[in-house]
């Protein structure tokens, strides 16, 4: 590696210099075929010189990648080696340690546990009155027709901020695939 550096040099300092040699011995201008302004001899000692110095540069940026040793690991034939994309989307890697931490869970699930303990869940279906099995397009239409009766604009009752509020919350969880998830294993243990 050390002698990677005095080699480089040795390539890049005479071609460097020999390039601006063939620019400052420009004849005066006559001709215009290139043999008259450069020899065609020291065009081609150049290109050689540059090649050569592209090809040191590249060796020496890529030193690790052609020194490198195989692990054991890579030397033998595994099938999980063949299959990659098993591999990426299976990696123990990827599941954040769920093995001795127990399941992630979400800051909602969290949220509704404690709601259930104290005895506080909301029953976010009945603030919307719609069935435990209602499909998102029913939500959808109930969350709007309730939207539009208790917007804190168009209603006068000094409580439809609350409402409005509360109604947006309901929609919010019960809108939501993994939201509504956990949101129904706590409501079914509260409310049976």
């Amino acid at each position: 590696m050390k002698l990677v550096w005095p080699v480089l040099a040795l390539v890049l300092i005479p071609a460097v210099s020999f390039g601006q040699q063939m620019i400052l011995e420009k004849p005066q201008r006559g001709s215009e075929e290139i043999s008259e302004y450069y020899n065609p001899e020291d065009v081609r000692l150049f290109m050689i010189g540059m090649a050569i110095a592209v090809i040191a540069l590249f060796l020496y940026l890529a030193r690790d990648i052609i020194l490198r040793k195989k692990s054991d690991y890579e030397k033998k034939d595994f099938d999980s080696k063949k299959n990659r994309d098993y591999e990426k989307y299976h990696s123990e890697w990827n599941r954040d340690d769920e093995d001795y931490f127990g399941e992630k869970k979400s800051k909602e699930s969290q949220e509704f546990r404690k709601m259930m303990q104290d005895s506080a869940l909301p029953n976010y279906y009945g603030v919307l009155g719609i069935p435990m099995e209602a499909t998102q397009e029913e939500i959808k239409a109930k969350f709007r027709q309730l939207a539009k009766e208790y917007h804190p604009d168009k209603s006068k009752d000094e409580k439809s901020a609350e409402k409005f509020a509360e109604i947006n919350k309901a929609y919010e969880v019960l809108s939501d695939e993994e939201v509504r998830k956990d949101y129904d294993k706590y409501f079914k243990a509260s409310f049976g």
